[in-house]
């Protein structure tokens, strides 16, 4: 997962703008997930934010509401990365493939978002963050389809996969999830004769 961590600040949390605390709470939030999974206590949370736990539940009022909120900025993410990908001078093909590569590169190695995300994926505010992750890379892929460099049956689903395959690869063999990368945006490329 890419939502960044910031470096914790010691800004006191009474200070704090309401959008401040809540990307603060965001970036506690993924950490702690990241390395104690979603059983992980509110309190943790709270600790790893300089907050307490009051100050949490004000912003975030269940546990869901959290998990939802972080599977949507990270759906977001993805979305912003296809649309400056589709955007970017060249040809779609290597805006793809530079997209998959960064986006890759920066994933973490729990899959605490995708276990989220099955838990509140039937909240309309993720169900809407999806969809325009959905939608934009399904823009990116007909552009890169239409130039005739991704094979023709390539859908969105083949990139979430490709992000799962290589989060799993990190796990198995940190050193080597590059190569599982490789052969998987081989797999994506439609000029290889199949």
């Amino acid at each position: 997962m890419s939502i960044p961590v910031a470096p914790h600040e010691r800004l006191r949390w009474s200070t704090l703008s309401t959008e401040e605390k809540r990307e603060r709470l965001l970036a506690a939030a993924a950490s702690v997930f990241s390395h104690a999974g979603l059983e992980a206590p509110m309190s943790d949370v709270a600790e790893a934010a300089g907050a307490g736990v009051a100050s949490v539940y004000r912003l975030y009022p269940s546990k869901h509401e959290l998990y939802a909120a972080l599977v949507c900025r990270r759906m977001d993410q993805l979305c912003e990365a296809a649309r400056q990908a589709e955007q970017r001078p060249g040809d779609r093909w290597s805006a793809l493939t530079e997209m998959l590569r960064a986006q890759v590169q920066t994933q973490s190695l729990e899959p605490f978002v995708g276990e989220a995300r099955a838990i509140v994926g039937d909240r309309p505010e993720v169900q809407e963050a999806t969809t325009r992750w959905t939608k934009a890379q399904e823009r990116l892929l007909a552009a890169a389809r239409a130039e005739g460099r991704l094979r023709a049956d390539a859908t969105a689903l083949d990139l979430r996969l490709l992000f799962a395959a290589t989060r799993a690869a990190k796990r198995l063999e940190p050193d080597r999830w590059p190569r599982m990368l490789e052969l998987l945006i081989d797999a994506l490329d439609g000029s290889r004769g199949r």
